[in-house]
């Protein structure tokens, strides 16, 4: 296809051309271009670069000789790897303005400077120019070629900058400059030719009438949007644009029509399969037809919008452990509290000879570690920064799970209520994000009841037989509500049309980030749901969450120690762990077990052990071992020299996740600590046994 002056669109006939290769790709420098802040610059990111520009600086990389693309009002320079050779330092110039870089010797240069502003090329040999080299002492005599880069409208943006050292013979200075002016002559062809832009940019462009019907489009554009010619050929461009950016459009080609000055628009087109991407669109207007320019920032968007969501997730989570840790060191103060006393009086009363109430203050003890290990993996499962998991998940019982955090989070004066429904469908949510979110709600209702009043906590079937709340919503089907209500001071609607909003909050300077809400409406969403609020004011709030049912089936509730089995029959046991206490009691469990236990503290113990005092059955490790050498790794060399040892982690907290192809190997598994003992043992066993 070839335009013609006023747009339209003609058949030319068949052209090659050979493309340059991606410069990001192709050499350093090329990589050093496309790394490099062009933000800071007056030619804006790299990504929002207009056709003309990135075609210009394509050709220019695989050019023969030094030579540089200066563009825009500025004249900043993109150069090739030989020009920035040119100085002496070897130091980039990229993003400098041509007449700063090439101040010693403006007054020669200047005035072909503007000839290819204006216009027109030269190349410039009589004189040659002397070029100083820093701390090189020999100087360089050059020729310079100006040739001008005409942009999408054909008017000149920049010039091409070539330079050929004449020092050398002059066959070779001839050779040079024959092949400087036929270099500068094609870029100067295609960069006239509007149709080599409209066919090779790899930017869409589209030209689209006054009355927003779709009048062409490049190659580029059907490409990345997956529509043929024929499907679109005089659609209305509204049709293909979200509906959210409707608007938008209209009030630029608005503008544009009376004449005025649009800024740069970011809007989503769809997708012939029916998704959106997202275009950052520059346009002209010739008094007739509008000719657009985007660049696809899909990717950008995206990654953005990962970076956006795991940063509120981090930042929310970071306020509520600092809510929180307060009253978790309470409730741990207080479980220790019940363990130490326990074990006081069973010492005086085994001094004592009085055996009557020991089996009590056991059991107490043993109650008040039950809950101290709970209250510790739901913490540990609340502070890691892990991906998103979903998994069919018995709402009521994580609900339980979760109850200590809950009321931590809402403190000693707070009563919570449950209104649970009797047997809830299950649902397929991320665990950990269901678990934050339920804590940022009771802390926000906290600070709406003024830490004293009463929140509810609802669970419910639901069948959806219409969409909800309305026809883009959820469709008909299967639900599980959840809601949290509390009776504090309310919002106005106002604050509710808000409430979702980023880094929006009704709380007081410094005692909140306006992070929990949108982080809930977030997960919400990503879990396939629907969240929404009703509030009134000095009535309470209610916060509203749908999440879709699963018809997969819910696994078994972890059992707090597996079933006893039967005695070990002498089986060796290599037992690694830097904490001298504790391997002295898993030590002397294990041999009463039946076990025939060698324990070591560090890796490089049990390395030695394990080939000089092998084989054995099992090796049981603690991931977190001092001397930088991990249980990890330990595992990794065990194996190296037997790849069918059976390996059992355990940890009481790691910074560095197991690698996943690690633990789904046969003959491994991990527990977390605290754990029983018999516990441990029972999980040996079975290990053996399998």
């Amino acid at each position: 296809m070839r335009l013609v002056a006023n747009g339209t669109p003609r058949e030319a006939e068949p052209q090659v051309m050979l493309l340059a290769p991606n410069p990001a790709s192709a050499d350093p420098m090329g990589e050093r271009i496309a790394q490099f802040d062009w933000g800071r610059t007056s030619l804006g990111p790299l990504p929002r670069w207009p056709a003309s520009l990135r075609i210009a600086v394509d050709m220019m990389q695989v050019s023969p000789f030094p030579c540089a693309v200066v563009w825009g009002a500025d004249l900043s320079v993109v150069h090739n790897d030989a020009y920035r050779m040119l100085r002496g330092d070897g130091q980039d110039a990229l993003g400098q303005a041509f007449d700063v870089l090439w101040n010693d010797a403006w007054q020669g240069m200047g005035p072909w400077v503007f000839k290819a502003l204006e216009g027109r090329s030269s190349f410039v040999e009589d004189p040659p120019l002397r070029i100083e080299r820093g701390n090189v002492n020999d100087p360089l005599w050059c020729a310079l070629g100006y040739s001008p880069i005409r942009d999408e409208q054909g008017g000149v943006a920049g010039f091409l900058h070539t330079v050929i050292e004449t020092k050398a013979s002059v066959e070779a200075h001839h050779h040079w400059r024959e092949q400087a002016t036929a270099f500068e002559k094609q870029l100067e062809r295609y960069m006239a030719d509007r149709d080599q832009i409209w066919r090779l940019s790899r930017d869409a462009m589209m030209i689209v009438t006054r009355e927003l019907t779709l009048h062409a489009a490049n190659p580029a554009w059907h490409r990345i949007l997956g529509w043929s010619e024929a499907l679109v050929q005089n659609m209305s461009i509204l049709e293909l644009i979200h509906p959210a950016d409707r608007a938008e459009v209209q009030v630029a080609v608005s503008s544009f029509v009376q004449g005025q000055e649009a800024e740069q628009i970011d809007i989503r087109l769809r997708h012939q399969d029916g998704h959106y991407r997202w275009f950052s669109w520059s346009a002209t207007f010739d008094g007739n037809l509008l000719t657009a320019v985007g660049r696809d920032i899909t990717a950008d968007r995206e990654e953005a919008t990962r970076q956006s969501e795991a940063l509120l997730r981090n930042s929310e989570r970071l306020e509520v452990v600092g809510q929180l840790a307060g009253g978790m060191a309470h409730e741990m103060n207080n479980l220790l509290s019940g363990i130490g006393g326990s074990l006081e009086l069973l010492q005086r009363r085994l001094l004592q000879g009085r055996l009557e109430r020991i089996e009590t203050y056991v059991e107490l003890a043993r109650d008040s570690v039950q809950r101290a290990m709970n209250l510790t993996h739901r913490l540990l499962a609340f502070s890691s920064n892990q991906p998103l998991d979903a998994r069919p998940l018995n709402v009521n019982r994580q609900l339980s799970l979760i109850e200590p955090l809950l009321q931590q989070a809402l403190g000693a004066e707070m009563s919570l209520q449950w209104e649970l429904d009797v047997t809830p469908w299950a649902v397929s949510v991320d665990v950990t994000q269901f678990e934050n979110a339920l804590i940022n709600l009771c802390a926000n209702a906290r600070e709406a009841c003024l830490e004293r009043g009463s929140v509810w906590i609802r669970t419910v079937n639901e069948r959806l037989a219409t969409h909800f709340p309305d026809e883009n919503g959820l469709p008909p089907g299967d639900y599980v509500a959840l809601h949290v209500e509390d009776d504090g001071h309310g919002m106005s609607a106002a604050e509710v049309a808000k409430a979702f909003e980023p880094f929006f909050t009704t709380k007081p300077l410094g005692r909140g980030s306006g992070l929990g809400l949108p982080m809930v409406y977030g997960f919400v969403g990503q879990s396939g749901g629907y969240v929404w609020i009703e509030s009134t004011q000095g009535q309470g709030t209610k916060v509203s969450m749908l999440f879709p049912r699963s018809l997969a089936p819910v696994p078994e509730e972890p059992l707090v120690c597996l079933p006893s089995v039967n005695r070990a029959q002498g089986q060796r046991v290599l037992l690694i762990d830097d904490e001298l206490n504790l391997r002295a009691l898993m030590r002397e469990f294990l041999i009463e077990r039946g076990f025939a236990i060698c324990d070591v503290q560090d890796a490089n113990s049990a390395l030695d052990r394990f080939r000089h005092d092998g084989p054995f059955d099992l090796v049981i490790t603690d991931i977190g071992l001092p001397g930088g050498f991990s249980g990890r790794q330990v595992a990794k060399a065990i194996r190296m020299i037997v790849p069918s040892q059976k390996i059992l982690f355990i940890t009481g907290y790691t910074d560095q996740p197991i690698e996943a192809q690690l633990l789904d190997q046969p003959g491994t598994a991990l527990m977390l600590k605290p754990f029983a003992l018999e516990h441990l043992a029972n999980q040996a066993l079975h290990m053996l046994d399998g």
